[in-house]
């Protein structure tokens, strides 16, 4: 339980490191469009990201990928994704393809619950290397083929702390767009969003966000802290026998 409960408090915390630029763009996208594609996005990347952490290792070396080949999907995604947002014709043609993969409902995904549930999967995806110790030790319980019930429920457990915030600031963004002052200009705005994805996913070919990263750590050396809960000498001591 205390592995369980420092690994929520880890997820919190981690939304202040430098690691999750690469999700800002994806969380202010996540403030327009259709009321549930919040809670798309949050289920999406719990989902993915659980899977990833534990499973990443069998599913690159089943199908002979290189570990970056993870991270080009991601980018590839973050990019079409901003292009949908960006272009009105595109987004329309999304809509429809996710209103077919649910027969039972008629009519555009208006909701945009299902684009939100691709959009987060990414998010798991780019979120994957910011992991502290305890993350870091079932990622190593992951690669020697120990995944269990303790491996599972920590990797959930640091996931759902990362959520609260993340639906937070989407939450907290939509009212603040959704004022009558704006509503007539939510249209462009989305458009806006989609630009910035788009401009992300470049960036993050040439390793903007990596380099991005780096000088806020320098420029902020108490970001490097933000693990001290993981590395107190009684969750050292309980994740030592949990990984034995």
């Amino acid at each position: 339980m205390l592995l369980i409960l420092v690994a929520f408090v880890g997820g919190l915390l981690t939304v202040l490191s430098p690691c999750v630029l690469p999700v800002l763009p994806v969380l202010l996208s996540g403030t327009v469009g259709g009321s549930r594609r919040p809670p798309g996005i949050i289920v999406g990347f719990i989902g993915s990201f659980v899977l990833l952490t534990l499973f990443l290792a069998s599913i690159v070396g089943a199908l002979n990928l290189s570990p970056d080949t993870i991270r080009w999907v991601a980018i590839a995604l973050l990019f079409t994704f901003g292009l949908t947002l960006a272009v009105p014709a595109l987004q329309t043609r999304f809509e429809i393809a996710m209103s077919r993969a649910t027969p039972q409902r008629q009519g555009k995904d208006t909701d945009g619950f299902l684009g939100g549930v691709l959009v987060g999967a990414t998010l798991g995806i780019v979120w994957t290397p910011c992991v502290g110790p305890i993350l870091a030790s079932v990622t190593t319980l992951a690669l020697s083929g120990k995944v269990n019930a303790f491996a599972a429920a920590v990797t959930l457990s640091y996931a759902l702390g990362v959520a609260v915030p993340m639906l937070g600031v989407m939450w907290g963004g939509r009212k603040l767009l959704h004022r009558p002052a704006l509503l007539g200009r939510l249209g462009k705005i989305q458009q806006a969003f989609g630009v910035v994805l788009v401009l992300f996913a470049v960036g993050m070919v040439f390793g903007i966000d990596r380099k991005a990263q780096t000088i806020l750590v320098d420029a902020i050396p108490a970001l490097q802290n933000l693990t001290f809960l993981e590395e107190t000498a009684a969750v050292k001591q309980e994740l030592k026998q949990q990984t034995r």
